[in-house]
């Protein structure tokens, strides 16, 4: 699903990740993890091409994403839900105008588009909040918001950057419980956290990023 051939990304001179060989299978679950700064948003942006490499190929889906059109690379990013740490909602939908927009998007009809993104909103303790807007909600529930718009279109793939970073426990751990049986499905999972009670919590194949190089490949604790 993934693979990494020497990737090295430089912002102004200061490079962020340097010669990253990486391989993941389809269907693998894993973490990243590393102190502020190591590049593990910078990674994950680079997989789906928010951001382009200095050096070396990214390849998704069996795509090189850094070489694809745009026509082509829009048509892979179906294929992949993307939890962003900032939320990226849209301010003047609401929670669930924001979810079924993505899956109209997608090309489903309204009726099924509506049904999945309230399983999902339930899912995450929010479908008593589907008509209000993101400014009336909490950190964490706009968070919640976000990653049920990234998962209600099942996408085979999905990059979540600091996930339970707004959520208490007990919602970090049905996230998490979420995201399992996803992958269970047949999705491909990385999470991006600093986060070890997260990695604790489920034994996954952990990736420890040290100044823009893999430190770690293995089971946590390392």
């Amino acid at each position: 699903m993934i693979r990494l051939r020497n990737l090295t990304k430089t912002y102004d001179g200061r490079r962020i990740l340097r010669g990253i060989d990486l391989q993941v299978e389809a269907g693998e679950f894993l973490f990243l993890t590393g102190a502020s700064g190591a590049g593990k948003s910078t990674l994950l942006k680079l997989l789906y091409a928010a951001e382009r490499p200095s050096d070396g190929g990214v390849w998704v889906a069996g795509q090189r994403v850094d070489q694809l059109s745009r026509h082509k690379l829009a048509l892979l990013r179906r294929k992949i839900g993307v939890i962003f740490q900032d939320f990226k909602l849209l301010r003047h939908k609401t929670v669930l105008e924001n979810v079924t927009f993505v899956l109209r998007f997608h090309g489903l009809r309204t009726r099924e588009a509506h049904r999945r993104a309230y399983q999902v909103l339930k899912r995450l303790g929010l479908h008593h909040r589907q008509s209000a807007l993101p400014e009336v909600l909490s950190g964490g529930e706009q968070q919640r918001v976000a990653i049920a718009r990234a998962l209600a279109y099942q996408p085979r793939l999905i990059l979540a950057d600091e996930p339970t970073g707004n959520l208490d426990a007990d919602l970090a751990g049905e996230l998490l419980s979420l995201l399992c049986d996803i992958n269970y499905q047949g999705a491909t999972i990385m999470v991006a956290t600093h986060d070890h009670a997260l990695l604790e919590a489920m034994p996954a194949r952990t990736l420890v990023l040290h100044q823009g190089r893999i430190e770690y490949d293995g089971s946590w604790p390392p």
